[in-house]
């Protein structure tokens, strides 16, 4: 009786100092404390809130607070999984439940979702609402420094709103090269891909003397909306919900306005009538027919496809790198937490400390069990926790899937491109629509650029092409002087 009376006696104490500790104390995330396991309990585990249909392995989960403990962090991790949307058609189900379960206090990490259509703006406004715990001080003034200087700041600005960052960014999602086009190689010869000067009138020129055999096609894959720059030296325009950004003057458009999109739109038309294109504009359907000549090789070119396909048989034309605003699919810290500190510490902790981190998304850390002789995750080993919804990839081992052969150190691959000569930046980093205002209208310009894309299937394409010009110029006229207005009031 007199050893428990002790034991609780001394439990009082320690618990008295832990609460005497300031701020600063407790914001010193770099530093591991004296807990071990047997203290690891309600008031240092961290609730990591995610979608219902998130992959997420209750045994990583235990192997990781057993790491952590084992190394002295005195913290855990749970996960709760809430209500969403499985088709990715109403994002206000997932986004009502996190705020719900933010509001009761029972969380105090959130994964806030991807950006659904026509959800960039309304990303900023939920990051706004109150729900989310403001980063920066901790970013620039205490142990967060270290997660800062993880990314390029460029990419902090883009994910910030209203100046203030209120998520991590997820390292799966932020820029690298995007590519144009693959040719194979022993379908196009590499004098006849190096005189290509990048614009869509001159591929043309090149796919008329691709000789093709006999079974093959010409291009694999699907046109884009997205795709009207062509190979330019410095990114000009961004799309982001059917909206085009100037992102060089600042200004906004609809696609039909701008000469470059003409020209792309011509060069698909042409390409249709000979039978290089077959698919419709943004059309993600992919024929069993397609996919057998991407299997066997019998195509020349492919766009949208680069997942599938083995970088030594192909050149990549890329796109440069533009820096531009990523918002979703991040993580956020819950402002109703009394955990802040805690759950703080745990995102320095995984993203400085790779150990922890493998062994969260692949249930072990050591490197000789993990990976083969080439350095990738052995094929045997499955990955049952999504790297996504932990907004973890660049300090993880990474894994051939699908025909992608990854690079092994992803940080060292984003720094080779935020050093790329051609990289752009946007000049509108950190501008997020607000379409309150004006949601049903962008909704109506939307379906009718969708209706309109695909002109260049007309026989009398001209004429198609002034038609749609019109309808879309229509829908789009009351959005434009709403969102120039908005970016006015931004840059101010």
């Amino acid at each position: 009786m007199k050893k428990r009376f002790s034991f609780i006696l001394m439990l009082l104490i320690m618990t008295l100092l832990a609460g005497c500790s300031g701020f600063k104390q407790s914001l010193d995330h770099g530093k591991k404390t004296e807990k071990t396991k047997d203290t690891v309990n309600k008031e240092n585990t961290v609730v990591w809130a995610v979608r219902e249909d998130a992959r997420v392995s209750e045994k990583n989960i235990k192997k990781t607070n057993q790491l952590l403990a084992k190394k002295g962090y005195g913290l855990a991790v749970k996960v709760k999984k809430l209500k969403t949307d499985r088709t990715y058609e109403k994002q206000e189900i997932y986004h009502d439940a996190l705020e719900k379960a933010v509001k009761s206090g029972e969380i105090d990490v959130a994964y806030v979702d991807v950006c659904y259509e026509t959800a960039q703006g309304e990303m900023a406004q939920y990051l706004q609402s109150g729900l989310f715990y403001p980063l920066n001080r901790w970013l620039h003034f205490t142990e967060g420094k270290a997660v800062y200087n993880l990314y390029d700041k460029e990419v902090w600005k883009g994910s910030s709103v209203g100046g203030e960052n209120y998520i991590f960014p997820n390292e799966i999602y932020y820029d690298i090269p995007e590519t144009v086009i693959a040719f194979r190689k022993d379908h196009v010869s590499k004098k006849l891909i190096k005189s290509w000067d990048g614009s869509w009138f001159d591929l043309f020129r090149i796919m008329q003397k691709v000789r093709l055999g006999k079974n093959d096609i010409m291009v694999a894959g699907f046109p884009m909306i997205d795709f009207f720059e062509g190979g330019v030296k410095k990114r000009k325009y961004m799309i982001d919900d059917d909206i085009v950004y100037n992102i060089q003057d600042q200004t906004v458009h609809q696609p039909f306005e701008l000469k470059e999109f003409y020209e792309y739109m011509s060069f698909l038309h042409k390409c249709y009538q000979k039978g290089y294109v077959t698919h419709r504009m943004d059309d993600c359907l992919t024929s069993e027919d397609e996919l057998l000549h991407l299997r066997q090789g019998e195509y020349a070119m492919a766009w949208t496809a680069e997942e599938c396909l083995k970088p030594a048989d192909h050149v990549f034309i890329r796109r440069p790198v533009c820096v531009r605003g990523i918002l979703g699919e991040g993580t956020a810290i819950s402002a109703y937490s009394d955990k802040k500190e805690k759950a703080l510490e745990l995102m320095k902790i995984l993203r400085t400390d790779d150990e922890i981190a493998n062994t969260l998304i692949w249930g072990e850390q050591d490197a000789k069990k993990l990976l083969d002789e080439d350095g990738y995750v052995k094929d045997s080993v499955e990955r049952v926790s999504d790297r996504s919804v932990f907004g973890l990839n660049d300090g993880i081992f990474q894994q051939k899937e699908e025909g992608i052969t990854p690079v092994k150190n992803m940080r060292e691959y984003r720094n080779k491109w935020i050093h790329y000569s051609p990289r752009t930046t946007s000049r509108m980093l950190g501008f997020w629509p607000d379409y309150s205002s004006f949601y049903g209208g962008l909704t109506e310009y939307q379906e009718v650029l969708k209706e309109s894309v695909d002109c260049f299937q007309e026989k009398d394409f001209e004429k198609a092409y002034q038609e749609a010009a019109g309808q879309v110029a229509k829908a789009w006229k009351p959005l434009r002087k709403k969102l120039q207005q908005q970016i006015t009031e931004w840059k101010q």
